[in-house]
């Protein structure tokens, strides 16, 4: 076990360092920090306790609560609430008459009872920054508010593997989030009387994610199969503050999970086509800039680390990719780490010689069912993320109406260009006008009548009938609503690179995706 230095007060502002105070006692020989609060002590008579330590005015979003009563305290009927807790509410719960109302307000939470007789509610996911929550027992009858902290209190690293949908998944997870972690190695146990493993940084030792924790489980599972927690704060060398984990508990397995790790990776056959070359278990077409990927068969977890990348990601199903910001005309060599969700772990150099400098004009954004007349407004938007000027006049828009030939107008790369019919009214005091500075190309006619206003799927061509880029089906969009990308370089066959957004031809995108 590493040991880890616990940090200075000359490092901290007066604000950081009474945070850091209440968050969490200092153990400089643990990482995870041996938390023992005082208690709270409500009228009604049972006592709480925050872990990590915090005043009931800013309770951490991640944590513990030790409750105890006297003489006992019925686990079965005590919850963690969100918003306030009436008499009313008590009664339900003492009563064991919970209205669905009540019931959609509990929190999902992990209890267990400690050897002291005191109950161990933990909840399985981060709570609303600046919310109230109240801990509430229906025997004892008693409630005791308190007040989440702010968000930007300290930084929660989010649980990105395995995803919250997978069922008898391995002792494998990766926390990660927006700053670069040092490097470290330490032991924890899951709880309640979970299996032990080991945290460290990356997807692989030596691997991407620098911004990332990994937990691998050692030894045998215990046979009640859990669902363990893991701590819910860390402290890591040369940080001021503590690290918030995900507390989303790990299923368990009944298993040898060393075992299990050790495996080999079965992700499903992909037979790469002409264009393509094997990239770890999935294929890639190498371009100037970037790769395009398509993953196989399996759920997995990428780690691709070389040339300047250090990029994690998770593939679903045949789930296609891009890999972005590699340098052209280079020999290039990266490591590629794959983890599947039983924890079992691929990894493979790739080597490969990108392309020289070219463009890459998308759909970026739709307009086939404007306020306006149609299809006098309709429009289509082209932008090119490539770093060279791309000729229109050798591309073709396609949709279920029919095809458009572009014209011969040169689009400079990081340039949009909105594709309007001739009859198109820049200002039509109804429609979202183009950008000042947006290329409008009018051409004859977009489609043979018109865009489809029924989500159709839309293509980019080249001459040679080759898809460029491609919008997929979606719902109708309402009047004056456009179909955006998330970002020019997300990837085509995904379902979150798209979605319905108040247009902004010309422009970036800029509505929230999920």
């Amino acid at each position: 076990m590493q040991t880890l230095a616990c940090p200075k007060a000359s490092r901290l502002t007066p604000t950081l360092l009474a945070l850091a105070l209440a968050l969490v006692a200092c153990r400089p020989d643990l990482p995870i920090p041996e938390a023992r609060p005082g208690f709270m002590t409500p009228p009604a008579g049972i006592t709480v306790a925050f872990e990590p330590e915090a005043p009931v005015t800013a309770a951490p979003r991640v944590l513990r609560l030790h409750v105890a009563a006297e003489p006992a305290l019925d686990e079965a009927r005590l919850f963690l609430v969100r918003g306030e807790v009436r008499d009313s509410h008590l009664r339900q719960i003492e009563q064991d008459d919970v209205s669905k109302a009540l019931a959609a307000r509990f929190v999902p939470s992990r209890t267990w009872r400690e050897d002291d007789g005191s109950v161990v509610l933990a909840p399985t996911a981060p709570l609303d920054p600046g919310e109230t929550y109240a801990v509430a027992s229906g025997e004892p009858k008693a409630s005791l508010p308190f007040v989440v902290e702010p968000a930007e209190a300290a930084p929660l690293l989010v649980r990105v593997w395995p995803p919250v949908e997978a069922t008898g998944a391995g002792l494998f997870g990766l926390y990660c989030g927006e700053m670069t972690l040092p490097e470290v190695t330490f032991e924890a146990t899951l709880a309640p009387d979970g299996p032990l493993g080991a945290f460290g940084r990356g997807i692989a030792p030596a691997g991407a994610g620098g911004a990332c924790l990994r937990f691998v489980g050692r030894g045998l599972a215990p046979p009640d199969g859990g669902p363990w927690v893991p701590p819910p704060v860390v402290w890591l060398p040369g940080l001021p503050w503590p690290l918030r984990l995900d507390p989303r508990p790990f299923g368990g397995v009944n298993e040898d999970v060393g075992e299990a790790i050790e495996g080999p990776l079965d992700p499903g056959a992909l037979v790469c086509t002409a264009f393509e070359v094997p990239f770890g278990p999935g294929c890639v077409e190498v371009e100037d800039d970037r790769l395009l990927g398509r993953a196989p068969e399996a759920a997995l977890l990428w780690g691709i680390a070389g040339e300047g990348l250090d990029v994690v990601m998770t593939t679903g199903k045949n789930e296609r990719f891009v890999l972005k910001g590699l340098p052209a005309g280079k020999d290039i060599t990266l490591d590629v780490t794959t983890i599947d969700l039983r924890g079992r772990e691929q990894r493979r150099k790739f080597s490969a010689t990108t392309l020289t400098p070219m463009p890459h004009v998308v759909l970026n954004e739709v307009m086939a069912n404007p306020l306006g007349p149609e299809p006098d407004q309709e429009w289509v938007e082209l932008y090119n993320d490539g770093a060279v000027e791309a000729a229109l006049g050798e591309l073709v828009i396609s949709d279920i109406g029919g095809e458009t030939v572009l014209p011969g107008i040169m689009l400079p790369p990081g340039r949009f260009a909105v594709i309007v019919n001739e009859t198109f009214v820049p200002d039509d005091e109804i429609d979202v006008p183009p950008a000042e500075d947006a290329i409008v190309v009018r051409v004859p006619a977009l489609g043979k009548s018109g865009l489809g206003n029924g989500g159709e799927i839309v293509r980019l061509l080249d001459m040679r009938g080759r898809i460029l880029s491609r919008f997929p089906a979606i719902p109708k969009p309402k009047a004056g609503q456009s179909v955006a990308r998330r970002s020019p370089d997300a990837p085509d066959g995904v379902s979150d690179s798209f979605l319905l957004a108040p247009p902004t031809p010309g422009a970036a995108n800029t509505a929230s995706f999920p």
